[in-house]
C-alpha cells in the first residue's frame, strides 16, 4: 500500500495523483480547525492496474483510532481535538452546467466523486483499491487552553486480525519500534485566538429539509432536537446569520406548487382581524441564540423573480388550518397587503423587545425583475412598514441600488464589478448554480481551491456579507419532489452537483459534513486570519502581502489558479502571527 499526507485542497481519486505535503509544520490558531488528508491506495504494477484489478478491493486495513501519548502527562496541558473521517464518494449525475463551463473543473461528466465525510469507529475495515482514497483529518487546539505544539504519526501496525492504522498524537516524535510510521506532521500552535467572523454570513437554512427527510412534524420536540443539531454545525462551520421562516419561504417553488409548510408565526382569523402568535418563533430564536447565531434574516415577503404573488400563508379558522394566501394571490392584493400591515409592525415590536431588530434583515423578493411593476408596487407598500429596518436583496443590476430599491445589495460574484466601482457603503456577495465561469464556487466537480479562494477575495474587496442559497436544500429543482440527498446531490439533476447543500442528513438527526463545507470553513478562517494580521500591521501591508504572493491584482474573475498560492499565503500569514505572539494589535504589548 502507498500512503501520503496531502493538503485539504486535494481530491484524491479525481485527476492526477495528489501532491504530498512538504515537511513544513502546520500552524493552528486558537479556535481554528485545520484540515489535511491521509491519501492511500494499493500500489499495483502497471500491468495489474491496466485490467479489471484496478477497481477490485485488493486488500484492506482497519482503523485503530487516535492515541494520545504525552510526556509528563500529569503536568501537560490538554491536547488538541483530533478527528479523523473517511472521505466517501457520491454520485454526481449533473456535474456542471454543460453549456456554461470553463477549463477549471476536475470533471464534466457523470461520475462518483469524493464529498461525504463520515466518522469511523475503531475496528472498522477500510477497503483499499488501486484508486486513491483518503481520510480527512481535523486538528483544533481550542480557544482557552495553553497552546502546546504536537506531532502526529500515522502508524500501521500488524495485529492478529491484520493491518491496523493508528494516529499517535504526542509532544514529540515517537521512539522507534512503535510500528511502521507511514507519514508524520508537526502542528505548531499559535498563542492567538482567531477572531470571530466580523461580517454576516448566511447559508439559507431550509427547515423543510428536516421535516421531509426525518419525518419529524414541524415544531415538534423531535423537530427542535434535530434543528438544534443542524444549527450547531451551521454555526461551528462559520455561519452566523439564519433564514427565519416567519411564513413558508417562497423560494425554489414551482408556480402554483407548494413546499412543505414551515411557518413560525401562528395566524388565526377571527371576526375583526388577525390574531398572531409567536411561540414557535420564540423557540426558534432561543435555540439559534443559544447556539451562537448573531443575525436573523426574515424570509421573502413575495414570490421569487419579480414579486408577482404572495407566499403561502396558513391560518386557523374555526379550529381548522387553511391556506389564505398563495400563488393565486396577486402581490398587490388588498387583503394580503392588509395582512402585512398587521404582521410586520407586530413582528418589529416583538424583535425590538428582544433586542434583535437591529440585527435583523428583511427580504422582499429574491433576484427580482428590475422592470417588474409588481416588485416596484410591493416595494412601495412594504418599505413604509419596514421603516428603520434593513432590506437586503440578491440583485445583479446596479440600478436596484441606484433607484433605492434595496438598502444592502447582495450581488452575484460574476456581476459585481459595477458595484465595486461605485461602491455602496455595504455590499454583500453570493454565488449559486449560475456562477459557473472564472469566479469562485463550490461544485463537487470543481477543484477545492476554487472554493477556498473566496475568503481571500472577500478580504481583498472588503465585502460586507456573504450569502449562499443552499445549506440543506433536499428538494428537486422548484421543489417538485422531496429527495434523499444521499441519492441525489444535484436536486434531481436540476443544479450542478453540490450546489443545493453542504451537509447530509445523518442518522439520529445528526448531520454529516461535506468536504466542501470544511474547505469553505478554511476560506472563512483565511479571511479571519487576514483581518487579525491587519489589526497588527494595517490593511495596506496585508494587501501588499497578498499582491506579492499572487503576483497580480486580484478580482473575482482573476486570481492564481493553483493550490500553492493559497497555502503559501496562509502559511506566511501564520508565520507573521506566530512571530507576533504576545504583542497586541498595532504593536502594543499584551499584559
Amino acid at each position: 500500500m502507498e500512503f501520503r499526507l496531502v493538503s485539504s485542497l486535494e481530491k484524491p481519486g479525481i485527476g492526477p495523483d495528489p501532491e504530498k505535503m512538504g515537511p513544513k509544520p502546520l500552524y493552528a490558531l486558537g479556535g481554528e480547525t485545520i484540515s489535511f488528508q491521509l491519501a492511500f491506495r494499493e500500489k499495483l504494477s502497471a500491468e495489474e492496474i491496466g485490467g479489471w484489478g484496478k477497481d477490485r478491493a485488493v486488500t484492506h486495513f482497519s482503523y485503530g483510532g487516535i492515541v494520545f501519548e504525552r510526556a509528563d502527562s500529569d503536568q501537560a496541558a490538554e491536547g488538541p481535538e483530533v478527528r479523523i473521517r473517511r472521505v466517501l464518494p457520491v454520485m454526481c449525475r449533473r456535474s456542471c452546467n454543460p453549456d456554461s463551463v470553463d477549463e477549471d473543473y476536475l470533471f464534466y461528466d457523470a461520475r462518483m466523486a469524493p464529498d461525504l465525510l463520515r466518522d469511523m469507529k475503531p475496528g472498522e475495515e477500510i477497503p483499499v483499491t488501486g484508486d486513491w482514497q483518503s481520510l480527512w483529518v481535523d486538528v483544533r487546539p481550542g480557544e482557552c487552553q495553553a497552546p502546546e505544539d504536537c506531532h502526529i504519526d500515522f502508524v500501521l501496525e500488524e495485529s492478529a486480525s491484520g493491518l491496523v492504522l493508528f494516529a499517535n498524537v504526542q509532544k514529540r516524535p515517537a521512539a522507534e519500534g512503535a510500528g511502521e510510521v507511514l507519514d508524520s506532521v508537526d502542528i505548531r500552535m499559535v498563542n492567538t485566538v482567531l477572531p470571530k467572523l466580523s461580517i454576516p454570513h448566511t447559508e439559507w437554512f431550509h427547515c423543510d429539509g428536516i421535516v421531509n427527510y426525518y419525518g419529524a412534524e414541524a415544531f415538534s420536540e423531535e423537530f427542535w432536537r434535530i434543528f438544534r443539531n443542524f444549527v450547531s454545525i451551521y454555526v461551528k462551520r462559520g455561519a452566523n446569520t439564519i433564514l427565519t421562516p416567519i411564513i413558508t419561504p417562497p423560494l425554489d417553488t414551482e408556480v402554483n406548487g407548494e413546499r412543505t409548510t414551515i411557518q413560525l408565526v401562528d395566524v388565526e382569523l377571527r371576526e375583526g382581524g388577525y390574531i398572531l402568535g409567536f411561540d414557535h418563533l420564540e423557540r426558534f430564536l432561543d435555540i439559534c441564540l443559544e447556539e451562537g447565531i448573531e443575525y436573523f434574516e426574515i424570509c421573502h415577503l413575495f414570490t421569487q423573480w419579480g414579486a408577482a404573488a404572495a407566499p403561502k400563508v396558513m391560518a386557523w379558522r374555526d379550529g381548522r388550518q387553511e391556506r389564505i394566501f398563495g400563488w393565486d394571490t396577486p402581490s398587490d392584493d388588498p387583503e394580503y397587503l392588509g395582512f402585512l400591515s398587521v404582521l410586520l409592525p407586530a413582528l418589529k415590536e416583538y424583535l425590538d423587545r428582544r433586542g434583535l431588530l437591529k440585527r435583523t434583515f428583511f427580504h422582499i423578493s429574491d433576484e427580482p425583475d428590475i422592470n417588474s411593476e409588481h416588485y416596484q408596487a410591493s416595494q412601495g407598500t412594504v418599505r413604509g412598514l419596514l421603516e428603520g429596518c434593513t432590506i437586503i436583496e440578491a440583485v445583479s443590476d446596479y440600478l436596484y441600488y441606484e433607484k433605492g430599491l434595496v438598502d444592502v445589495p447582495v450581488c452575484a460574484v460574476d456581476h459585481i464589478e459595477p458595484f465595486l466601482e461605485k461602491r455602496p457603503p455595504k455590499l454583500w456577495s453570493y454565488y449559486c448554480c449560475a456562477q459557473t465561469k472564472e469566479v469562485p464556487n463550490r461544485f463537487i466537480s470543481m477543484p477545492s481551491r476554487r472554493n477556498r479562494i473566496y475568503g481571500i477575495l472577500l478580504y481583498w474587496h472588503g465585502i460586507s456579507g456573504i450569502l449562499h442559497w443552499g445549506f440543506n436544500f433536499y428538494n428537486s429543482m422548484y421543489s417538485k419532489k422531496k429527495l434523499d440527498p444521499y441519492e441525489s446531490v444535484d436536486a434531481d439533476e436540476g443544479f450542478p452537483a453540490g450546489d443545493p447543500f453542504v451537509v447530509y442528513p445523518g442518522k439520529d438527526g445528526v448531520p454529516e459534513e461535506s468536504l466542501r463545507l470544511m474547505v469553505f470553513e478554511e476560506a472563512l478562517n483565511d479571511y479571519r486570519a487576514l483581518c487579525l494580521l491587519e489589526s497588527y500591521v494595517g490593511r495596506d501591508q496585508v494587501l501588499e502581502l497578498i499582491r506579492r504572493e499572487a503576483g497580480m491584482e486580484l478580482s473575482f474573475k482573476r486570481y492564481p489558479r493553483n493550490d500553492k498560492f493559497i497555502l503559501e499565503l496562509r502559511d506566511k500569514v501564520n508565520q507573521k502571527l506566530y512571530a507576533l505572539q504576545g504583542v497586541g494589535p498595532e504593536g502594543s504589548k499584551r499584559g
